[in-house]
């Protein structure tokens, strides 16, 4: 349930993020991701290390560098996880 919680903010972390640039945009990304990790060890394993894995490629291999399309993909997958694992965003 902890795993949630972390999960919750991150998502919140991301809606609320403005960058300009892409650049700029990914570096806070992986900050945010770092923390996430840090603040929950259950996402550097497991099922859970698996989404950090894919939500880290979805920001460094987005072909077009566009902010909001990345957005939406973190989101989702973010979304999707919660889903299945009995959470669900507020």
């Amino acid at each position: 349930m902890k795993e949630q919680s972390a999960l919750k903010s991150f998502v919140d972390q991301v809606r609320w993020l403005y960058e300009p640039e892409y650049g700029d945009f990914k570096r806070k990304l992986g900050l945010y991701l770092k923390r996430l990790v840090e603040s929950e060890p259950t996402f550097a394993q497991g099922p859970g290390a698996k989404l950090i894995e894919d939500l880290k490629n979805q920001v460094v291999f987005n072909p077009n560098g566009d902010i909001e399309a990345t957005r939406r993909q973190i989101l989702k997958t973010a979304e999707e996880w919660l889903k299945a694992n009995s959470g669900s965003l507020h």
